[in-house]
């Protein structure tokens, strides 16, 4: 999956929770709210975890390959100084 796809997970579920939230107070949804482990923490949770996953996808997606020299760029920025001195 891809980050974005964890980010509009992430959305959802939280909508999810703060829907579960307000309707809290109802009969169909208090005996879910209202129970050892309420429902709303477990969206929460699923949300956060969701939310780590996009960083996750981004963090990964944003490192350098291992085929790019990283030396290379620095001798480039010392050739410029070099030449302007």
């Amino acid at each position: 999956m891809s980050a974005r796809m964890f980010n509009w997970i992430g959305v959802v579920l939280t909508l999810a929770c703060f829907a579960t939230v307000v309707a809290g107070n109802t009969e169909l949804v208090s005996r879910f709210e209202h129970a050892g482990f309420p429902l709303s923490w477990v969206l929460a949770g699923a949300a956060i975890i969701a939310f780590l996953a996009t960083e996750f996808c981004d963090s990964v997606a944003s490192l350098p390959s291992e085929a790019e020299d990283s030396s290379s760029q620095f001798s480039s920025e010392w050739e410029t100084v070099e030449l302007q001195s």
